[in-house]
């Protein structure tokens, strides 16, 4: 099993209309892109994945579980319709309460928290294996992080591995989320940095497990 966390600084709000319309909002569309990847094969899905994606502003988690997945199609708009009736779980007269966990569809799940370091905790909750934080900017952080070990390259990918994706640039943050992570104990920094795209690092990721796997 591998399993991702994306983090993303707020949610993308759209409508399916957009997406009837096919004008998918690019964000939306690269997230989609990580959820293809972390699932789809050729001709079935990869049960034994979990992606996780955890919007800050909101507080907000939206778990997708391999072995429990369901209607997930290897095409934009499925997962596009799936995230969407998810995100919608946070507005409306049905809009989920904070700490509060829902099913929005099958293997598609729901958390509110009250802040960042409620998250943290949960996360700590469900952790079994290693966690690797994925970074672009080693240089940049070095002196933050002196106490601990930065891997410049990490070509094993074990069982359970929990890896660490943000949407944005950490160099200087300061968030609570951030600090929470990099805080936590045996915590690795892994960077990836000649991997441009999120999607990308998620099918290196995969590959390699897939090369172990045959090995």
């Amino acid at each position: 099993m591998v399993n991702f966390l994306l983090l993303f600084e707020k949610i993308i709000y759209y409508t399916k209309k957009q997406i009837d319309k096919g004008l998918t909002p690019q964000k939306v569309y690269e997230l989609c892109s990580c959820i293809r990847e972390t699932f789809c094969l050729s001709y079935s899905i990869r049960k034994n994945n979990n992606l996780h994606v955890y919007f800050q502003e909101e507080n907000l988690l939206v778990s997708f579980i391999g072995n429990k997945l369901r209607y997930l199609g290897p095409d934009e708009r499925s997962q596009a319709l799936l995230l969407l009736k998810a995100l919608n779980k946070v507005r409306g007269i049905d809009a989920i309460k904070e700490t509060d966990k829902m099913e929005s569809t099958p293997g598609i799940y729901v958390i509110k928290f009250l802040k960042d370091s409620s998250f943290i905790h949960y996360f700590k909750s469900i952790i079994e294996g290693k966690v690797y934080f994925i970074i672009n900017d080693i240089e940049s952080i070095k002196e933050d992080l002196a106490v601990q070990t930065l891997n410049e390259e990490k070509e094993l990918v074990e069982e359970s591995n929990f890896y660490i994706i943000p949407t944005f640039n950490t160099s200087n943050e300061k968030s609570d989320l951030i600090n929470g992570f990099r805080q936590m104990k045996n915590i690795n920094f892994l960077s990836l940095s000649k991997i441009k795209p999120i999607e990308n690092k998620i099918l290196y990721i995969n590959f390699r497990k897939d090369h172990q796997e045959t090995l």
